[in-house]
């Protein structure tokens, strides 16, 4: 049994390129001070003393930024390449973490959070590129997955420790972010960009012949175009429990930062844990289809289970159920995106996919927020529940639009 699993572990992680195993690097430092995220909602209501309404209307500034960061990033990835984009967004992010930590005044802080995301947030098409210059068809699920391992490990890292740091002072979680952007940039600069300029007149090549899309453009994409959507509900769902839960968690359920960090580092943990073999055993036995439905189910009953159940030991087992749906559906729906697109278009497809998840951190603060105060908790798990049914619906339709049956 021992050895069927080495071979199975060694398996998942071989055959990918040196450059997929640095980016992957540089994210895992990037994301170990993953933080101020997390902790913003609690932050702004309770330490700045900002009312939910303005609470959401911060927190959707921020999500405005990534959606403009995500844009600009595509198309200055298309124009100088992802790595100069990379190592600018994290030097970026480096300094307006440092700027957030002293603005207090509303205006000034919705100014700097929507820079703060925008800058940082351009790194994320970038590396979309990069991941499919580094891999081919075979292996490119399983390198965005070791990307996401890298991320989520971070994430295991990042939250627990700003879980201790913000009962101290949150202003720590600021400067730790901060320095892991300065660190991460650093690497980029003097590691990554030196392998993937070794590396770079081959995996054009094999990106070249990684995809058999027939679509030069994705806004000629029917597929394409209504997978966005879907792709930004799940995406709501989804990061409302990474995002404003935290509200619920301290005010309702009565969690300390300390347990509200360990509930989402044991999502990282899992993730970073879990996801690569598991794509390695599935990615084959099925349609990305079926397991992105099967994804969006395991959210559904997620809420379901918020519904009538409390207690943090509940939501430890919770937490298990959304870390097998983000590991179904996070890489599959990221394969769709890169089969639809030729090398051409990438960058314009990897924008729009990137664009369709950030689109979700504009809305899910403004929507949540105002049906926490107005309408309460319960009235929010089941139009979350509904939300997740309708990515269930508009999978099939993508798979039929698609041609697939």
């Amino acid at each position: 049994m021992l050895s069927n699993f080495v071979y199975v572990f060694r398996n998942a992680f071989g055959g990918l390129s040196r450059s997929i195993w640095l980016l992957a690097l540089a994210q895992f430092i990037n994301r170990s001070g993953s933080m101020v995220i997390f902790f913003l909602a609690v932050y702004l209501k309770d330490e700045l003393n900002f009312d939910l309404s303005e609470v959401g209307i911060l927190m959707a500034c921020y999500g405005i930024g990534s959606l403009v960061g995500v844009y600009l990033g595509g198309w200055l990835t298309d124009r100088i390449g992802y790595y100069p984009v990379m190592v600018g967004s994290l030097l970026g992010g480096f300094v307006l973490f440092m700027a957030a930590s002293m603005t207090t005044d509303f205006v000034p802080l919705a100014t700097v959070l929507f820079l703060l995301s925008a800058c940082g947030d351009g790194f994320r098409p970038a590396g979309m590129v990069a991941i499919s210059h580094f891999s081919t068809k075979e292996n490119y699920t399983r390198s965005v997955s070791l990307y996401r391992l890298a991320i989520n490990l971070g994430f295991a890292i990042g939250p627990a420790l700003g879980g201790l740091l913000a009962s101290v002072d949150y202003q720590w979680l600021f400067w730790a972010d901060g320095t892991t952007c300065l660190l991460a940039s650093v690497f980029v600069f003097f590691y990554l960009g030196r392998s993937a300029k070794h590396e770079e007149e081959e995996d054009e090549a094999i990106a070249q012949e990684s995809s058999d899309s027939v679509y030069t453009s994705p806004w000629r994409d029917r597929a394409f175009l209504l997978f966005l959507p879907m792709v930004t509900i799940y995406a709501i769902a989804f990061f409302q429990l990474f995002s404003t839960m935290s509200i619920y968690y301290k005010g309702e359920e009565g969690f300390s930062e300390g347990q509200i960090g360990a509930l989402l580092a044991l999502n990282g943990l899992l993730v970073a844990i879990v996801e690569l073999v598991l794509i390695y055993k599935i990615e084959r036995k099925g349609s990305l289809y079926t397991w992105i439905i099967l994804g969006s189910l395991l959210l559904t009953l997620s809420y379901l289970l918020i519904t009538f159940l409390h207690g943090f030991y509940w939501f430890i087992f919770i937490i298990v159920l959304v870390s097998f749906s983000e590991m179904l559906v996070m890489p599959f729906t990221n394969t769709f995106m890169n089969n639809r697109s030729t090398k051409d278009s990438r960058g314009r497809y990897a924008s729009l996919y990137v664009m369709a998840w950030s689109a979700s951190h504009i809305f899910t603060p403004l929507l949540v927020t105002n049906i926490m105060s107005d309408w309460g908790y319960d009235f929010l798990w089941w139009v979350m529940i509904a939300f997740t049914l309708v990515v269930v619906v508009l999978t099939l339709w993508v798979k039929r639009l698609s041609g697939v049956k």
